[in-house]
């Protein structure tokens, strides 16, 4: 039985949260450890967000592309562990993060840029077709989409791409193309995090 804290209510909600704090902290430095700091570094540049703008994370994670924004950043994610453990992280005046879903932004909200780091691979065509679309109504100067190059990978990292999570790994002209029915894609380049990691492609986008 659940344990009452002097006020009556239970401590159970707090046990799931350390734990989830823990669940996601294990995601997150695992990725690091394994990522290392190329990624950010390398959306950072293609974002070329400055102080006075506002940018969008979208899917953000534990938060940890918010280290290339110097301004004010909201990141959403549907995972409140996620949430939680970006806020405890990397929170502040001027980041903000919110367990919520892209829908429940106000129609009329708008950034000024907007990030999409490893979400395209989990989203089918008709959910990227609906993301992607709402974000070219709500960006009025950038889109960066980072996400993974199954044909540039081999090796470890072919065994790393087979064993992801995601269900939607697409060859990279697939990718472009579903950017380019609600974005202008101005730059694409890969890169590999390290020698032993899958290949990342990115797209700087903006609005048509």
């Amino acid at each position: 039985m659940p344990r009452l804290d002097s006020n009556g209510s239970t401590r159970y909600g707090a046990i799931v949260s350390a734990g989830g704090l823990l669940r996601a902290g294990l995601f997150h430095y695992a990725r690091l450890l394994g990522n290392g700091m190329r990624a950010v570094r390398e959306v950072e540049a293609a974002l070329g967000a400055t102080p006075d703008e506002s940018v969008l994370d979208f899917a953000c994670g534990c938060g940890w592309f918010s280290r290339a924004v110097p301004g004010h950043y909201l990141g959403i994610d549907l995972d409140r562990d996620y949430i939680r453990f970006a806020q405890w992280r990397w929170g502040s005046p001027r980041r903000r993060f919110e367990a919520m879903a892209l829908e429940a932004l106000p129609e009329d909200t708008r950034f000024d840029k907007s990030l999409m780091a490893s979400v395209l691979h989990h989203l089918s065509d008709a959910e990227a077709a609906a993301v992607l679309g709402r974000l070219a109504r709500m960006v009025r100067r950038r889109l960066v989409v980072l996400d993974l190059d199954p044909e540039a990978s081999n090796g470890v990292q072919a065994f790393l791409l087979a064993h992801d999570r995601g269900r939607h790994v697409r060859p990279v002209a697939c990718q472009r193309a579903l950017l380019e029915r609600h974005f202008r894609v101005v730059e694409q380049r890969g890169f590999p995090n390290t020698p032993h990691t899958v290949v990342h492609v990115l797209f700087a986008c903006e609005p048509r």
